[in-house]
């Protein structure tokens, strides 16, 4: 083996087994990070347009795995704190006293957030860097994936969930390549708590009055994960993911319409589940940003229509280590239309609107088909069975900004020619992953995205390579099975369509 120079590294004589075929030398350098719990810092320029990696290893040294890989002999390798960093041979520096600022930095944070007590995951989770405006969301099975740039290595990374007292960990304190976060239930007393005022709907009417001084007064453009899914009798069909630029006017302008455009995408088709029946429902981006219910003032929020629900403080929680009020609502008795039922979660100091979660009631769900269905076969019967929302809303130096929207509805769908009726349920989820408050213009007229536009029909832009760097919610387990159930051909379809 020759070993020379700042490649002589005990670590980097570690033996490791691992097969590429076919990949990046990007991608490569991923999977050998993993290996070998380790990250890799590199100037990207020095690795671009370098082939692609095959290689089979049985126990055989790192360095020389990395030499095999990279053979250019320019480039060397050395290892200080877990971070293996390739730089110009001719580099003659100490790099444990000045390491390279390359352009491409990530550390990959992957994991899992539970209840301490019953060890049950926590779904939708707030997962981000302390003070700064970057983040993600857990998936139902609380699992999260989130990538950090070498600028903020030295930060610390806070847990968040509703009824749970915040965990902190330094990012540098970080070297397994899962971990598993556990929070601590946080039972709030009402002594804890400064009652403002325990009339419910006197406490709402303050938050919707706080709005103007809780919410941005200026526009920001928030970077957003979005993703979408349709499936028909418990079998994905259509399943789609992109990364979303969104031009988020001020709060306290009702009057102009929040805009986005895509930055990235990418979609898989399952054309064996797809039939003759033609559905298209409402839903897609457009409604995530619609469930900006402070912003767009849904009936509950609409101090015109407040007196036709019932409000009751329901509980007193914590988020961020605060407490924050829950308040329940539901509809009157003998309302003509149907109307929402769910709960609010507000800050018990600044009386903003955290959070919301609602939904239809499911004894006149059937009544919303029209509200939901934007086209259909005249011979196909529609009959909405589940139509429920979420929203929350982070805090970033004082003003509350959009976190996270989801939404899922099912129906009951029936050919007039078929005997037995199929079940679809689709649903479109945003998490916002990062926020910029300065230098905000609106989007060109072609670059924005219509309201209407379907996204699983569109043409988007696609690059293979660009997703490892970005922040998205880790797919759900069911999500998983069923995605490796898709023929991988579909993809490379699909690939070629956009």
């Amino acid at each position: 083996m020759s070993m020379n120079g700042l490649g002589q590294n005990k670590d980097l004589n570690q033996k490791i087994s691992i097969t590429l075929n076919e990949i990046s030398l990007e991608k490569a350098l991923d999977s050998i990070a993993q290996k070998t719990n380790t990250y890799f810092t590199y100037d990207a320029s020095i690795i671009k347009g370098k082939p692609l990696v095959n290689i089979k290893a049985e126990k055989e040294i790192l360095y020389d795995v990395l030499r095999q890989i990279i053979p250019d002999t320019t480039l060397d390798f050395q290892l200080i704190n877990k971070q293996i960093i390739i730089f110009p041979a001719k580099q003659k520096e100490n790099l444990s006293q000045k390491i390279l600022k390359p352009r491409l930095i990530l550390k990959k944070i992957k994991g899992q957030i539970l209840n301490k007590r019953n060890k049950k995951a926590l779904a939708y989770a707030s997962i981000g860097i302390r003070g700064k405006s970057i983040g993600t969301i857990s998936n139902i099975d609380g699992e999260f994936l989130l990538n950090i740039k070498s600028e903020h290595f030295n930060d610390t990374i806070t847990f968040s969930f509703i009824g749970f007292k915040n965990t902190e960990i330094p990012i540098n304190d970080i070297t397994n390549d899962e971990i598993k976060v556990e929070l601590r239930e946080d039972h709030i007393s009402l002594q804890e708590v400064v009652i403002r005022n325990t009339d419910p709907l006197a406490l709402l009417k303050s938050a919707i009055s706080n709005i103007d001084q809780n919410y941005p007064e200026k526009p920001s453009l928030l970077t957003a994960f979005y993703r979408e899914s349709v499936s028909k009798n418990r079998n994905y069909m259509i399943y789609l993911e992109s990364i979303l630029d969104i031009y988020k006017s001020s709060y306290q302008t009702t009057n102009r319409l929040d805009m986005a455009k895509v930055f990235q995408s990418r979609k898989i088709y399952d054309s064996n589940r797809l039939d003759t029946i033609s559905l298209r429902l409402k839903g897609g981006v457009e409604g995530c940003l619609r469930l900006d219910i402070v912003k767009n003032k849904i009936d509950f929020l609409d101090p015109e229509n407040l007196h036709l629900y019932n409000f009751h403080l329901d509980d007193i929680s914590s988020y961020n280590n605060h407490p924050v009020y829950i308040i329940h609502f539901q509809p009157k008795g003998n309302q003509k239309y149907p109307l929402m039922q769910g709960d609010l979660y507000i800050d018990t100091r600044s009386l903003a609107i955290i959070r919301a979660e609602f939904s239809y009631p499911l004894t006149r769900v059937g009544e919303t088909r029209n509200r939901f269905v934007a086209q259909k076969s005249s011979k196909t019967k529609v009959r909405p069975l589940r139509i429920e929302y979420i929203v929350s809303y982070k805090n970033i130096n004082g003003k509350y900004y959009l976190n996270h929207t989801k939404g899922n509805l099912k129906f009951k769908v029936r050919h007039k020619r078929k005997f037995f009726a199929k079940t679809f349920e689709t649903s479109f989820e945003m998490a916002i992953t990062q926020v910029d408050t300065s230098n905000i213009e609106r989007f060109k007229y072609k670059e924005r995205l219509r309201p209407n536009t379907v996204m699983s029909k569109s043409r988007l832009p696609y690059d293979a390579d660009f997703w490892g760097t970005q922040n998205y919610i880790e797919p759900e387990e069911s999500i998983q099975q069923a995605l490796k159930r898709i023929n991988a051909s579909m993809l490379q379809v699909a690939k070629k369509e956009d």
